[in-house]
């Protein structure tokens, strides 16, 4: 669908235009660029038809405000604008990059982004129109590379999107296989069978009210054996959540199919990472389960045994995300991870104080927090660093186990305490991203549904 090449193949031309500074371009196109009323501005959108006096049809002009302004995040914006506005309209597509510097990889994963469409389960479906697009570029490389981006996030959004019933979570470590097998990942599957018996029993209680039995899954990429850093991913798996015996309302319970987005993350992340192949050493851990009320489900005022040995009193079966992630966490630490990086929609509490706005960071570590708010910054992807004092801990206290798994309130402080507990003397970060997964309208790249957040970060992360 995207090609790089540098000769013009197509009907179609797309060109950029700044407020304060011109590009040099061909005279057979600036003789239709002096027709030209777009003035520069960020997304300013204009068409000009060349009535037959081109070999293009149509010239289209997209702004990109003023230079001193200008940055990766800008571009990436302003293509998904223009896909937005074009997919359906045209066939084809010629992208003239007359940049003196590499932006190729904004290009390649602004595109594979923008022309994704979720969809669904129809008998009819109406595809993109616009199918082809060349990229008149010398910068091929950067350009494949965010094209592999790309595709890997859309391959976690079609996840997200996708309903329960079809992503179960057997179907969650099939492709987990096929990505291992695809990217050439040592993975290991561990059924109910071998949870119980490592003592996995977070994990197992939460999955136990659901005919879809729980598992954990394990991807790792070593590309560098000399070195002991080892950077663990670990992504909430919940295909569906019901709350469990703590029964949510059933208004919008219908978007729980998207409560195992961060596993998907960290599943995208892996295709990404297996196929670029940096030099680093990345494990991914995800627990996958449905919280489903049953006769065999976990109840609250149970108390549970973790996998690290410290015991929990139950008491919101629909506080089961921390559940599921803290048998996982621990076993990454024991695995030899040196670095912990969590992902998960956990709370509310943080949809609600956020938004869709920030994601939600949780870390005992400033230089961890520091670096992913500023690879965040370089893609665009927000996040709001909330504090770990150890006086919240104080809310998990009870008499009945080491600790229980919800407090009374700031949900998403207690939850990341929560969490943290696992991983002591480790550099810690967890990301709620439970305002943040999905979009509820078209926006820029991203069109309404999940968009993979925050992926593009992490694998902007572990690149450099």
């Amino acid at each position: 669908m995207i090609k790089v090449s540098n000769n013009n193949l197509y009907s179609n031309l797309l060109v950029f235009k700044f407020e304060n500074y011109n590009f040099s371009y061909p005279e057979s196109i600036n003789k239709f660029l002096s027709f030209s009323t777009n003035s520069g501005k960020f997304k300013e959108f204009e068409c000009i038809n060349t009535l037959n006096q081109s070999s293009y049809k149509k010239i289209y002009v997209i702004g990109l405000g003023l230079t001193e302004e200008f940055n990766p995040t800008i571009l990436f914006k302003a293509l998904g604008h223009v896909m937005k506005k074009l997919r359906n309209c045209i066939d084809d597509l010629d992208i003239l990059d007359t940049f003196n510097s590499d932006f190729g990889y904004t290009f390649g994963e602004s595109l594979t982004l923008s022309l994704y469409k979720f969809k669904g389960i129809k008998k009819h479906f109406l595809n993109i129109k616009l199918t082809k697009i060349n990229i008149i570029s010398t910068f091929n490389n950067s350009i494949n590379k965010g094209i592999i981006s790309g595709e890997s996030i859309n391959f976690a959004r079609e996840l997200v999107n996708s309903p329960s019933n079809h992503v179960t979570p057997k179907y969650l470590t099939q492709q987990a296989l096929h990505i291992a097998e695809e990217c050439n990942l040592d993975i290991k599957i561990f059924d109910k069978y071998m949870l119980e018996k490592l003592g996995m029993n977070s994990i197992v209680q939460v999955g136990n009210g659901s005919s879809n039995e729980p598992y954990l899954i394990l991807l790792q990429y070593f590309g560098d054996p000399s070195s002991k850093k080892i950077v663990s991913l670990v992504g909430k798996g919940v295909t569906f959540d019901s709350g469990g015996i703590s029964l949510k309302s059933s208004k919008g319970m219908h978007n729980m199919v998207s409560d195992m987005a961060g596993g998907a993350a960290v599943l995208g992340v892996m295709k990404a990472i297996g196929t670029l192949k940096p030099k680093k050493n990345i494990l991914a851990l995800i627990p996958v389960c449905e919280n489903i009320p049953s006769s065999k489900s976990y109840k609250p005022g149970d108390v549970i045994t973790s996998y690290s040995g410290k015991t929990i009193q139950i008491i919101s079966t629909d506080a089961e995300g921390r559940l599921i992630m803290c048998d996982a966490i621990a076993y990454a630490k024991e695995l030899g991870a040196t670095t912990i990086i969590d992902v998960a929609t956990l709370t509310g509490s943080c949809a609600n104080f956020l938004g869709n706005i920030n994601i939600g960071l949780f870390s005992n570590s400033n230089k961890l927090s520091n670096k992913i708010i500023d690879c965040g910054k370089e893609v665009g992807e927000k996040f709001w660093r909330l504090p770990n004092n150890e006086e919240y801990m104080e809310q998990l206290k009870t008499p009945s186990a080491d600790l229980k798994n919800t407090g009374n309130n700031c949900g998403a402080i207690v939850a990341g305490m929560f969490l943290q507990s696992f991983a002591p003397n480790i550099d810690f970060a967890h990301l709620d991203i439970a305002g943040c997964a999905k979009c509820s309208k078209h926006e820029d790249v991203y069109e309404a549904g999940a968009n993979g957040k925050p992926a593009r970060t992490l694998i902007n992360l572990i690149m450099h």
